[in-house]
């Protein structure tokens, strides 16, 4: 269960972060882009740790913490920027919640599921 806060804390918190970045764009500073990867290097590390707490090994933890914070940043992107949504908190806090669900009840399959996709990229 403490895993499961981890990664809900870590998702939120990255949410959190990529709205109130994307409020702050039009300002343009020099450091802006620096920002933006800094909170996704944040939200990897935090979820990397959330995925091993669940008993993810090593490299598993890693894909799956670069891809979901792959997934949140271009769903937030896409909800603010392509479909030019007026609360993109709201409706970005939704699938991750359902993220979080799906890791709490089903950690073993989605674990076994990133092991697969981690086989794919192995070489022989």
């Amino acid at each position: 269960m403490p895993a499961v806060v981890a990664l809900a804390v870590a998702l939120f918190a990255y949410g959190e972060l990529l709205v109130r970045l994307r409020r702050a764009e039009p300002a343009r500073p020099w450091w802006f882009g620096y920002a933006r990867d800094g909170a996704n290097l944040a939200a990897s590390l935090m979820l990397w740790g959330a995925y091993l707490m669940l008993g993810w090994g090593g490299a598993v933890s890693l894909l799956a913490a670069l891809t979901t914070t792959l997934a949140a940043y271009i769903l937030d992107w896409a909800l603010a920027r392509a479909f030019h949504m007026r609360h993109p908190r709201i409706l970005l806090a939704l699938p991750l919640t359902a993220w979080i669900v799906a890791v709490a009840l089903f950690p073993d399959a989605l674990s076994h599921a990133f092991a697969a996709l981690q086989s794919i990229g192995r070489v022989r």
